[in-house]
């Protein structure tokens, strides 16, 4: 029974590799010679460098701080210069799946098509037209470079971003760690005059930004790089309309789209009663704070792995022994705590309007509804994508539940 078992998984992963893993290299490949290197060296520098020229000219990062479009401008220099001595020396067998080969097959294949139309017949115009169609290889290599582009510039922004306003707060910090110093040894202060409301208040804001940067960072990281020796090669890329519709939908610019749709007002520092100092407002803020560092839990977990819409293999340690999509649900119900946080008030306030208070909590609601249906629909054609892998298949069997454990 175990030999069959054995011999079964075996040959599903044989027809994975094969038919659908674009970074699958058999055994017996040779190391590229030559000409292969130089071909995959000189296409590199095309896509690369188009890529370049296109991020310092699009209107959408014309407000992209300098410092991030020369990173990538060096990035780019380093990688023409370095790149060559790293295929000549070690001559990677990855070469042999080329994302930036396929990607310039397919473009030479289109810009040279010299057929006319009005000369060919009904089933000659179908045939002409089907060979415009990318292959599923020039498929994967076009959906990858933009995926590694689009994801990859908006995660170095952020990251930069964050790490900015980090280091322009760096003096608080330094404040209220000689604060508290004080109280500790000293004991000049209370406690409550040590850590005032207003540093407990920039301590919560400021972890909340630690916190995306940490899973900015990761990803940044796993959108810059690509390497057997991360254990992040890519698999499968997505390449579905739904999937990368749903994913889309959550970053800028298109989130600003979904946004207003929605009519989202989330706020990560609402307070209960409007009173920001009560004990009840930061025991739920730091509920909220435990489910956003379980979520950048999770990119951790991911690692070198970090994405969207790809598969470098199965991660299957904390969060993710838990439930299949713990990033997902841990961020939807931060934004529930920290948006409706502020619908618990004092209904024997003078003046207090029943009616704009149920209306607005309604409206809430519907908003963080909205979001749920996204990132319910986003797991669904996530999983539909990564259920091709045997790999994904096992830890769905060992792992039954996507967002809530014995729920759903």
């Amino acid at each position: 029974m175990e030999e069959k078992t054995q011999q079964s998984k075996e040959k599903e992963d044989k027809n994975f590799n094969e038919n659908f893993n674009i970074s699958y290299i058999p055994e017996n490949t040779p190391k590229p010679n030559n000409e292969l290197i130089i071909k995959h060296y000189f296409c590199s520098l095309q896509v690369y460098g188009f890529i370049i020229i296109l991020y310092w000219l699009n209107p959408f990062f014309s407000s992209a701080p300098l410092e991030v479009k020369l990173f990538y401008s060096f990035f780019f220099l380093a990688y023409v210069i370095v790149a060559p001595i790293i295929y000549f020396t070690v001559r990677p067998k990855s070469i042999h799946n080329s994302h930036s080969i396929e990607i310039c097959s397919y473009i030479t294949r289109i810009f040279t098509q010299k057929t006319k139309l009005s000369k060919l017949n009904t089933s000659e115009i179908k045939y002409f037209l089907e060979s415009f169609k990318p292959t599923y290889k020039e498929k994967q290599s076009l959906m990858l470079i933009f995926i590694k582009t689009f994801f990859g510039i908006l995660m170095v922004q952020g990251l930069y971003a964050d790490i900015s306003e980090l280091n322009l707060n760096l003096k608080y910090f330094f404040e209220i760690a000689q604060s508290l110093f004080l109280y500790f040894t000293k004991h000049a202060t209370t406690f409550s005059q040590a850590l005032p409301n207003a540093y407990r208040q920039f301590l919560f804001e400021q972890s909340i930004t630690i916190l995306y940067t940490i899973d900015l960072a990761i990803f940044s990281f796993g959108y810059l790089t690509e390497l057997s020796l991360f254990k992040n090669k890519i698999r499968t890329v997505e390449t579905t309309a739904a999937g990368i519709f749903f994913c889309l939908a959550c970053y800028s610019p298109f989130v600003m789209a979904t946004n207003s749709f929605l009519g989202w007002n989330q706020n990560d520092v609402t307070a209960a009663f409007g009173d920001d100092t009560s004990a009840l407002t930061w025991s739920i803020r730091l509920i909220a704070l435990c489910f956003l560092t379980v979520y950048v839990a999770a990119s951790a977990a991911l690692g070198t792995k970090g994405s969207n819409l790809t598969n470098r293999g199965t991660v299957t340690c904390f969060p993710y022994n838990i439930v299949r999509h713990p990033a997902y649900i841990c961020k939807n119900t931060f934004w529930i705590i920290t948006t409706l946080t502020m619908f618990i008030v004092d209904f024997t306030k003078p003046g207090f309007d029943f009616g704009e208070y149920f209306m607005n909590l309604c409206l809430a609601i519907a908003s963080l509804t909205g979001w749920a249906v996204i990132y319910y629909f986003r797991a669904i054609t996530e999983e539909r994508h990564l259920i091709k892998d045997p790999e994904y298949r096992a830890y769905t069997k060992k792992v039954k539940y996507r967002f809530i454990p014995g729920i759903i």
